[in-house]
């Protein structure tokens, strides 16, 4: 203990020594400065450097390289100032034509609800503009980066279809709200490939719409016929969109297989910063095993990639067979293959089969090869609305109200024991066969050629029959009255 103080008094009076020795430099420094340089002979003393006092040195970093010159402006790349001609007839032929003027429209004498509704959709449109502008000038891009690039159709496409369970409340405009919910997958088109064309995903959403649309426009036509007008504005939108979609992206929508372009070329990056100082280095440890795992962790998330998943068969918590031994036997399974990316749901313009009783209205919609769809608990106040089915057999038992069959083709109807019904019958069902037995006030609506959609002439099913005997048969024919 005594000579550690011992040596701890003596470098303390070694380093007061050192002091004192520096302060006299110093002081001897400061007198002698204004002659610094002097050549005055009265002086008696030849000029005197300075002494400089030896202090540790430290590593200064060279300074940063200068900025680079400055990039002279280049004139833009001929071809991108301009718009692609997809986009223009996109926003002459659909956006400028058909959806401002029947946004404006529906400012005009809507309720605040439907007005909101119709800006979704027009901003949909605007987005789908978007999408078309990006890949007339970009390539096709990864999986990864296309999702990204839906995410605002994907978006619309939700807020669309939420608003008709939003807006229950609003009983006047319930149907105006029902109507244009339909048709929000109406983007899906841009998703390629479509099958079998794009145009017909959009004729699908049409279908799908006119149902609600017919019911406003027969509600309306003598009330106020501004909404017939309106309802034939929109679905002139979805003609336009499948025109154009058959003019410019008839096989799906195209991508530039060049490279994204700009205005301007880019200007060089900037230089590399200059390195650091260079740093001690430290004496290599015998203990190159732990250096090797702190290199290696070190490595961040790379440090993974070499690592494979664990099959179920391989975890002893999960099979107590292999807690006896210490070793895990190597997988033989062939790895798995990379899942195959599925298009967005909200973007197929597929939906969910659908055969419920709501309210007092029965919902048959999207069944496909259904053979045996009865329904059995009916009632006078019921009725039946019948949308995008295809090959099915429906089957109603008892009386209702009314049977509304929507889209598709009906390739026969038979009523038996009806009283006063309407039949509406499109442009691809004027061949069905309609076969009657003890109904009476059977009135069929067929469309009128040459008018637009949704007017239709209306034509009763005769009642009254002759039934003469000739050669031993009986002969039956319908009474027409003449006058």
């Amino acid at each position: 203990m005594s000579g550690g103080l011992h040596s701890l008094a003596t470098i303390i009076k070694r380093l007061e020594a050192a002091t004192s020795r520096l302060e006299e430099i110093a002081e001897f420094n400061s007198s002698i400065a204004p002659r610094l340089g002097s050549t005055d002979s009265s002086s008696g003393y030849p000029p005197v450097t300075p002494i400089a006092v030896s202090s540790p040195t430290v590593p200064v970093p060279p300074p940063p390289p200068p900025p680079p010159p400055a990039v002279p402006s280049a004139p833009a790349v001929s071809g991108i100032s301009d718009l692609p001609k997809s986009v223009t007839a996109f926003d002459e032929i659909v956006i400028d034509a058909k959806v401002k003027p029947f946004v404006e429209l529906t400012k005009s004498f809507a309720t605040a609800p439907v007005v909101e509704l119709v800006d979704l959709i027009a901003k949909q449109f605007q987005d789908v503009r978007n999408f078309i502008l990006v890949s007339a000038n970009c390539h096709q891009p990864d999986q990864k980066t296309k999702e990204g690039l839906l995410t605002p159709l994907l978006a619309g496409v939700e807020e669309v279809t939420h608003a008709k369970e939003k807006n229950r409340k609003e009983r006047d405009w319930f149907g105006h709200i029902a109507f244009l919910s339909e048709v929000g997958p109406h983007v899906g088109w841009v998703v390629s490939p479509m099958k079998p064309k794009p145009a017909s995903h959009i004729s699908e959403i049409k279908d799908s719409v006119v149902y609600y649309g017919n019911k406003i426009m027969q509600e309306y036509k003598s009330k106020d016929p501004k909404h017939v007008e309106w309802v034939k504005a929109f679905l002139a939108i979805l003609d336009e969109s499948r025109k154009y979609v058959l003019e410019y992206h008839a096989t799906g929508l195209a991508w530039n297989p060049k490279a994204c372009t700009s205005a301007a070329p880019a200007p060089p990056p900037p230089p590399p910063p200059p390195p650091p100082p260079p740093a001690a280095t430290a004496p290599v440890s015998d203990a190159g095993g732990v250096s090797a795992v702190f290199a290696q962790l070190n490595r961040g998330e790379e440090v993974t990639k070499g690592l494979r998943k664990v099959d179920r068969s391989e975890m002893t918590h999960k099979n107590p067979a292999l807690r006896a031994g210490s070793v895990v036997p190597a997988s033989t399974s062939a790895a798995k293959k990379p899942v195959k990316p599925v298009k967005p749901q909200a973007l197929t313009g597929k939906k969910p089969p659908k055969f419920v009783l709501e309210g007092n209205k029965w919902a048959i919609e999207y069944q496909e090869n259904e053979r045996s769809l009865i329904v059995e608990e009916t009632a006078l106040s019921h009725s039946i609305n019948i949308f995008g089915c295809k090959n099915s057999t429906i089957v109603v038992k008892g009386k209702v109200n009314a049977v509304t069959l929507v889209t598709g083709t009906a390739p026969m109807i038979q009523l038996d024991s009806t009283d006063s019904g309407q039949i509406y019958l499109s442009k691809d069902s004027l061949g069905a066969e309609i076969t009657t037995a003890k109904c009476s006030a059977i009135n069929i609506s067929l469309p009128v050629k040459g008018e637009e959609e949704g007017v239709f002439e209306e034509q009763a099913v005769p009642e009254m029959l002759r039934t003469v005997v000739k050669e031993g048969k009986l002969v039956t024919s319908v009474v027409e009255h003449a006058g």
